[in-house]
């Protein structure tokens, strides 16, 4: 379980709260055929509210889930099936750009590690020091079961303008589509790593050079479209995920490599005899 309004304890909801926050949004709910009776919903543990006020807080803030081990095997099988790519990024340089430009909507952004649980446990979202609700939506994206422990997870939450869960009684929806997407420059990309099986179509020449070829098929035109992205602006920060033996292990490596354009739908790839290891 991952960001869910089941974390959310709601049993300390009063009445009167409840029902302002049905009335305060009435305009957006009248077309959702809801059943809005406190006693009845009280007996459900307060479901359909709190799936409706983590709707209203959500589509103000946006996520990104980051790790700080790129060559985690089960990343790399479970979010890029090994055809995908990891995109390193500059902490700093993101910091920089949270709030101006093309981010100017980003009111507040917080930046944290995951914490990896036994046994997850709802939070009272009602009681009495929380001034807010945002201690509440920040513990059910901050936790996961130990399970998850491998990711090594990092998360940046930003809040759109007009973020502002005051509590249950505050809060209206909008119906405005709301930004939430992070811009970031092309600078601060420190690195990007291809899955090892990324090329659909590479052809090994000898130990150091390989050769792509993509033809007029709407897959190899994507891929190709990526790779000459890759080629125009990432070629200096460009490495290839692999595998190597050491003893009796198989571990993973991320390698340097350069691409040469030999031809309009043909690159070549040269290892560079550089990158870093699997501990």
């Amino acid at each position: 379980m991952d960001c869910s309004p089941l974390f959310w304890n709601f049993s300390n909801l009063s009445e009167s709260c409840y029902y302002k926050f049905y009335k305060d949004n009435a305009t957006t709910f009248y077309k959702l055929n809801l059943d809005i009776n406190y006693q009845k919903e009280k007996q459900t543990g307060f479901e359909q509210i709190k799936a409706l006020f983590f709707r209203k807080i959500s589509e103000k803030s946006g996520i990104i889930s980051l790790t700080t081990n790129p060559l985690n095997t089960l990343m790399w099988a479970h979010y890029a099936t090994e055809k995908g790519f990891a995109i390193e990024l500059d902490w700093p340089k993101m910091k920089s750009n949270l709030n101006k430009g093309k981010n100017n909507h980003i009111q507040d952004y917080v930046f944290f590690p995951v914490q990896y649980v036994s046994d997850l446990k709802p939070i009272d979202s009602f009681q009495k020091n929380f001034n807010s609700q945002d201690v509440p939506f920040l513990y059910s994206t901050a936790v996961k079961r130990k399970d998850w422990e491998y990711e090594n997870e990092w998360r940046l939450i930003t809040f759109s303008d007009g973020y502002a869960p005051n509590d249950v009684r505050g809060i209206r929806f909008s119906n405005n589509n709301i930004e939430r997407k992070i811009h970031y420059p092309l600078d601060a990309i420190k690195s990007i790593t291809l899955g090892k099986n990324f090329f659909s179509n590479v052809k090994r020449i000898d130990d150091e050079k390989f050769e792509i070829s993509y033809s007029c098929c709407y897959k190899d035109k994507s891929e190709k479209n990526l790779v000459d992205f890759i080629f125009n602006n990432l070629n200096d920060k460009l490495y290839w995920c692999g595998e190597y033996k050491e003893g009796e292990a198989f571990k993973r490596s991320s390698e340097k490599i350069s691409l040469k354009k030999i031809s309009a739908d043909t690159f070549e790839i040269e290892r560079k005899n550089d990158g870093f290891r699997q501990d």
